[in-house]
């Protein structure tokens, strides 16, 4: 068995894995098959312990330095007319 670190996004039998993400306990003849395609190499330990960390992008509909919305000043929400009901 070995520990794989994928080197590209790609669909697979059992889902899809993005690129840094380590597939665990994998056996040699699958391995092997994804590596002639450029898809996984042999993960080290380090890679193993630290695990798969997502890359995390900005919202790009905020513009940097923007400012943050006032937050309102009622923050309770409207009673219902009907709670004796």
């Amino acid at each position: 068995m070995k520990n794989a670190y994928v080197t590209s996004d790609h669909h697979g039998d059992n889902g899809t894995v993005r690129e840094g993400m380590i597939l665990g306990d994998m056996t040699q003849k699958r391995f092997d098959e994804l590596e002639k395609l450029g898809l996984v190499r042999e993960a080290t330990a380090a890679e193993v312990e630290k695990g798969y960390e997502p890359k995390i992008d900005n919202d790009p509909t905020k513009a940097e330095g923007q400012k943050q919305a006032e937050a309102p000043a009622n923050k309770k929400a409207a009673t219902p007319a009907n709670k004796a009901a």
